[in-house]
């Protein structure tokens, strides 16, 4: 008779050596999904902080952007920083315009009046000009122009248009007075171009108001005529603003502030600087041809 043989025992060795590599491989598979999964997520993290470092190298740029590019389609960025600096660039350029009027009451005693307006130095072939309103100097006795140093100085008319509401001053003022604008063509306005006006609204030197063109070829009926072609602005225009210049944000004239629409919110109008080109020149000739 065989007898039964005893199942032999296993070793404690193997047991634990299988108990360590079972523990290993747990261990070592948990730690490695958490390193992969930490690696994910660094690389998700350092892409991410990238991109933030990219926006906000772009944010500053224009934040900081000096100027606004225009050429029909203008494109406004930073433009805290744009305006303080068109507004220093344009201010030094900006009159106040005061007129003696002379009239008599009803017993024909005479009295005066000032007629406050603004104003806006040019150089046209050369010679340092003011340019205003007619009706800011229409009937004056006497003219005033004070530049932003406070400095005042008597004033001539060297023509006028009445129908185009521009008058052409000549001062007495030093050179050093004068830092001249430069005039463009309105051609180039297209409703939605942003513009802006610097003028003495309630004689409030030095104030600035902007909008955007809101339309074109606007007539306005003045009295006993017509004024035709005007700019029409969203840019609030008060009294003692006319005669002051419509910029656009190149700093540049494109108009002639004339006149606001009573009790209206931004309904004011300009204007066109094309509308007055031709009318200097030729007031230019025929001072030239008379002296």
């Amino acid at each position: 008779m065989e007898l039964a043989q005893e199942p032999k025992p296993i070793r404690t060795s193997t047991i634990l050596l299988v108990a360590i590599a079972i523990v290993s491989l747990v261990v070592g598979g948990g730690f490695m999904g958490y390193f992969v999964s930490n690696s994910t997520t660094t690389a998700e993290i350092d892409g991410l902080q990238d991109q933030l470092s990219t926006l906000q190298e772009q944010l500053s740029t224009l934040q900081s952007a000096p100027s606004i590019t225009q050429d029909n389609v203008t494109y406004v960025l930073g433009a805290k920083a744009s305006l303080s600096s068109l507004f220093e660039q344009v201010r030094t350029s900006i009159v106040v315009v005061k007129a003696t009027i002379t009239q008599s009451d009803r017993f024909g005693r005479l009295y005066y009046t000032e007629v406050q307006g603004s104003g806006f130095v040019c150089n046209i072939h050369g010679q340092m000009l003011v340019l205003t309103n007619y009706h800011v100097i229409s009937g004056a006795s006497g003219i005033n122009v004070t530049f932003v140093t406070e400095n005042s100085y008597a004033a001539t008319v060297l023509g006028s248009n009445k129908y185009k509401d521009f008058a052409v001053l000549s001062t007495e003022a030093p050179q050093n007075e004068y830092s001249p604008l430069d005039i463009v063509s309105s051609s180039t306005l297209s409703v939605g171009d942003p513009v802006i006006v610097v003028g003495t609204p309630y004689g409030l030197a030095g104030s600035m108001s902007n909008g955007i063109v809101s339309a074109l070829n606007r007539t306005l009926i003045a009295n006993d005529h017509s004024i035709t072609s005007l700019i029409q602005t969203t840019a609030p225009i008060n009294p003692g603003n006319s005669g002051g210049p419509l910029l656009n944000y190149q700093g540049q004239v494109v108009g002639i502030v004339t006149a606001m629409i009573e009790d209206s919110q931004g309904i004011g109008f300009a204007i066109p600087s094309d509308a007055i080109l031709d009318g200097i020149e030729s007031i230019i000739s025929t001072e030239t041809n008379s002296a």
